[in-house]
């Protein structure tokens, strides 16, 4: 009983790390292909808070601080006021 257990426990950490090599691949594509510019302007209009930080942290030396913050501002200018 014991030794299925750890055979399942065994495929279950090799599954889990398996999965987790895919995540990191597939994150690391969409940083590699990003159009920063256009993430910040999305941002921006969305009004959604400044994500540098966290694309910084998710993306490392991929992620293009200059051209995203001129997207943000430019979306965050394009942003609909409400009415007043």
């Amino acid at each position: 009983m014991r030794l299925l257990l750890v055979g399942a426990c065994a495929m279950l950490v090799s599954g889990c790390e398996t999965w987790n090599q895919k995540v990191d691949a597939s994150r690391q594509d969409r940083c590699q292909r990003a159009d920063w510019a256009q993430v910040g302007e999305r941002d921006g209009m969305a009004g959604s808070p400044v994500l540098a930080d966290r694309y910084e942290y998710v993306c490392g030396d991929m992620f293009q601080a200059a051209p995203y913050k001129e997207g943000f501002d430019k979306g965050r200018a394009r942003k609909p006021r409400p009415p007043a």
